[in-house]
């Protein structure tokens, strides 16, 4: 309870004693009551949690409850009570402050009488000067012309007004110096577009005699064309007739070779074919008596065979007849 009552004295520190007295003796019933319940609650808190220390508990926090719910209520009503008197301050207050300002305000308006007319007389000054300003193209609006001494106005006018004749001289001098440029430069335009003409049909002269010259040229390089295409086809034609020429003396002369290559090849085939002949005549006849005795034995081996038991002897006698043979038919 002491850390409440120090709190509670924290808060009323900023009120007067006798307003804070009062929010204290209005509280005072609700702060008994929470020390009362002190002892209990914190017996409740420090109990083992069982079924019924639960319903302790609920029933110490509706008890509790209830101190928050009429501390609210005194709070409530406590506040209401200020905020009654606080409206009824800013009430009173209106009254003097509307009392207070339209007096003010008229007092004001004849205080500064003679600086409004004197800023009014300002303005005008300010908008009628402007107005002078914008006939030499010049914006005065940010320009305090309202504060100037007629001296001090005329001397910048004067200077304005000298400035714009000067511009709208120089104007005027460019614009007779354009227009004179202008006028030289239509001159010589004009020269140029004689003189382009004359060398345009100085061209056309020229481009048609070229044309002529050039028609002529392409008759005689034609006519001299057909010339070299006769000559060139007459040159053609003989030379074919000569080449048909030379091409059948060749085919005559080729067959002619041809056909003497055939007779020399047949005139050797039949020499070889009689060579041939004779050689082996020759060799037949050298021959003869060897054949005869390889056919007797050949007869005798067919013999022999026939009476050998053995199949390997059967088969040596065969071997060596096939051999003899095969000799016998090459002689």
């Amino acid at each position: 309870m002491n850390d409440l009552m120090i709190q509670e004295k924290e808060q009323l520190s900023i009120l007067t004693e006798n307003k804070a007295k009062q929010i204290k003796a209005a509280f005072n019933p609700m702060m008994e009551k929470l020390e009362q319940v002190e002892n209990a609650y914190n017996d409740v808190v420090n109990l083992e949690i069982t079924p019924e220390t639960c319903k302790v508990a609920k029933r110490m926090r509706l008890d509790i409850s209830r101190i928050r719910i009429e501390a609210g209520k005194i709070k409530t009503a406590q506040k209401e009570e200020y905020n009654r008197a606080g409206k009824a301050i800013q009430g009173i207050f209106n009254i003097i402050k509307f009392a207070v300002v339209s007096k003010e305000e008229k007092l004001k308006d004849i205080e500064l009488y003679y600086e409004k007319i004197e800023a009014e007389k300002k303005q005008k000054l300010q908008s009628d000067r402007e107005g002078i300003l914008a006939e030499y193209n010049i914006n005065g609006e940010f320009i305090n012309l309202g504060d100037m001494t007629e001296d001090v106005w005329g001397n910048y006018l004067t200077g304005v007004k000298n400035n714009y004749e000067a511009v709208k001289e120089a104007e005027r001098k460019a614009e007779l110096e354009r227009i004179e440029a202008e006028e030289k430069e239509a001159e010589e335009r004009a020269k140029i577009r004689i003189e382009n003409e004359r060398l345009k049909i100085e061209a056309e002269k020229a481009e048609k005699k070229r044309i002529a010259e050039q028609k002529k040229l392409d008759i005689e390089r034609k006519k001299q064309e057909r010339k070299l295409k006769i000559e060139r086809e007459k040159v053609e034609a003989e030379k074919r007739i000569q080449d048909e020429i030379i091409r059948k003396e060749r085919e005559a002369k080729e067959k002619l070779e041809k056909e003497i290559r055939k007779k020399e090849a047949e005139r050797l085939r039949i020499e070889k074919e009689k060579s041939e002949r004779l050689v082996a005549e020759q060799k037949e006849k050298e021959n003869a008596p060897d054949k005869i005795k390889l056919e007797e034995l050949i007869s005798y081996m067919e013999g022999i065979g026939k009476g050998l038991k053995s199949e390997e002897a059967k088969k040596i006698v065969r071997e060596s007849y096939r051999l003899i043979k095969d000799y016998s038919k090459s002689l």
